[in-house]
């Protein structure tokens, strides 16, 4: 149940994928943070959203200003890595062992580990637990995989049973990370369920997202594109107009002059109307486009 197809610019909040998300997840958009555009389509971006079916172009993608996560050879954008690190250390003295098992990740290492797990397992299989190059979140940088050390529930469905799972399921939203493949979500995400893979947003996201009744990323980024839509209908020529009619008739109303007309549209001003409108602010000559 892929989309082989490969989305061209940056990275696409597209229909396509949008198509994935089940329609009638109605949850508010009003109080979401405020995006721009820019920031649901380009790959640098901390909100960069990549999956099976939205691809980074170019596909051998590299971030800029990698570092190192303290105390290993593992590399995260800096915020990233500082949020992976900070909560290491909470973790740590929380009484539980975490180590970050793997981070930034480039496309041919990521070509690498795919077509091992695909002569492995086959392809379908391999689909299901590996990205196929350029749709890899740890190629953006943002991404870790966490786990104990030596530990039998490594990379397993287990590890979100631990206490150490648990904890960060919990935790993680303190500090801007999100568990990006969720239970019972792989019809969505494209992945199965991963309580070892944590993915950096910021914290007013990951908040704002637990928050909003979402029970994926995918799900929380159809949000911010439908609330950055309503925003630029919002700010059309013809919202701007109606919001102007809008302020006059409640001005009127509460200086207790009433306006018989209708709202723009639905009718036509009648003279008196416009004698009304020329003397109330914005003191503008409300006749212009208007006939009887």
């Amino acid at each position: 149940m892929r989309l082989a197809t490969a989305l061209t610019g940056t990275v696409l909040a597209s229909a396509l994928l949008f198509s994935t998300v089940p329609a009638a997840f109605g949850a508010p958009t009003k109080d979401l943070p405020e995006v721009s555009s820019t920031q649901l389509t380009e790959a640098s971006s901390m909100l960069a959203l990549i999956n099976p079916t939205t691809k980074l172009s170019p596909e051998n993608y590299t971030p800029s200003k990698l570092v190192d996560v303290a105390g290993t050879g593992l590399q995260l954008r800096s915020e990233a890595a500082q949020a992976v690190e900070d909560l290491l250390a909470d973790a740590r003295a929380a009484g539980h062992s975490i180590k970050i098992l793997s981070a930034y990740r480039s496309y041919d290492r990521q070509a690498a580990l795919f077509n091992q797990y695909q002569g492995k397992y086959g392809t379908a299989y391999a689909e299901r637990i590996s990205a196929r190059p350029g749709t890899s979140e740890h190629q953006l940088g943002l991404a870790a995989d966490l786990g104990y050390t030596n530990s039998l529930s490594e990379l397993k469905a287990s590890f979100g049973q631990t206490p150490a799972g648990i904890w960060i399921a919990e935790h993680a939203v303190d500090y801007g990370l999100i568990v990006r493949y969720p239970d019972g979500q792989e019809e969505i995400t494209g992945y199965k369920y991963e309580p070892w893979h944590v993915r950096y947003i910021g914290k007013e996201h990951a908040k704002a997202l637990a928050e909003s009744g979402a029970d994926t990323y995918e799900e929380y980024v159809k949000m911010l594109a439908e609330s950055l839509k309503e925003k630029k209908t919002e700010a059309t020529p013809a919202a701007k107009e109606q919001a102007k009619v809008d302020a006059v008739e409640e001005k009127s109303t509460k200086d207790g002059t009433e306006i018989s007309s209708q709202k723009t549209g639905h009718g036509v001003l009648k003279e008196e109307d416009l004698l009304v409108l020329r003397f109330l602010p914005p003191y503008r000559d409300w006749s212009f486009g208007f006939t009887e």
